[in-house]
């Protein structure tokens, strides 16, 4: 009898697995803090001002990007473009192609200044509501129970308060823009320099707070 012997997953296979867990619990229940798994990567390019960049966040987009998807990539409010080394890097690993953030299936912020660039990614359309961008927001620090913003909506009890700190200026009007055209929109992750997840998928209402 020939006795089957399944193989042990690689790290990036495990990370991936994991990474998606976290990816899914957030996005099901908004103002809930996940934690993303250490990152398999350790040889990424700088960003464009020599910085290294979010290695989580870049390794969480990563896990779901393939042949049939498209991406983009942001740093201080400008598209990074296929010749950028990240870009690459990214697209030798995940076999995506890099588009302009209007038409990207994926979208990676590196930065809060990035913010600026939320309005034009894809919210899909009344016929096909899913065909829409999933982005990925790198901030400096999530605070659960924080003084930055309120949520409200399906999968929260109540109200969720998070707060966010960032080491650049943050504007965060842009969060709260264009989140009452359901079933339009975007859904978001904000990840930061802890590897720490937090889902706003496009059904939340963002409230501001008094600071």
């Amino acid at each position: 009898m020939m006795t089957i012997v399944a193989s042990q997953p690689t790290p990036i296979e495990l990370f991936n697995s994991r990474a998606f867990r976290v990816l899914l619990n957030c996005l099901a229940r908004p103002g809930k803090i996940g934690q993303l798994p250490p990152p398999p990567y350790s040889d990424l390019p700088p960003l464009p001002d020599g910085r290294p960049p979010n290695t989580t966040a870049v390794a969480t987009c990563l896990s779901l990007l393939d042949q049939r998807v498209s991406f983009g990539h942001a740093f201080e409010s400008r598209w990074l473009t296929d010749d950028q080394p990240l870009t690459r890097w990214i697209t030798l690993r995940s076999g995506s192609r890099v588009v302009e953030l209007a038409i990207a299936d994926f979208a990676l912020l590196y930065d809060t200044a990035s913010m600026s660039l939320l309005s034009e990614l894809p919210e899909g359309s009344m016929i096909y509501p899913e065909q829409s961008c999933t982005a990925f927001l790198c901030v400096s620090e999530l605070v659960a129970n924080g003084r930055t913003f309120h949520l409200t909506g399906p999968g929260i009890a109540d109200v969720a308060t998070v707060g966010i700190t960032s080491h650049y200026s943050m504007n965060i009007d842009l969060l709260v823009a264009r989140r009452n055209r359901f079933p339009l929109g975007i859904d978001l992750f904000l990840i930061d320099d802890s590897g720490h997840c937090l889902g706003i998928p496009r059904t939340t209402r963002i409230l501001m707070t008094a600071s």
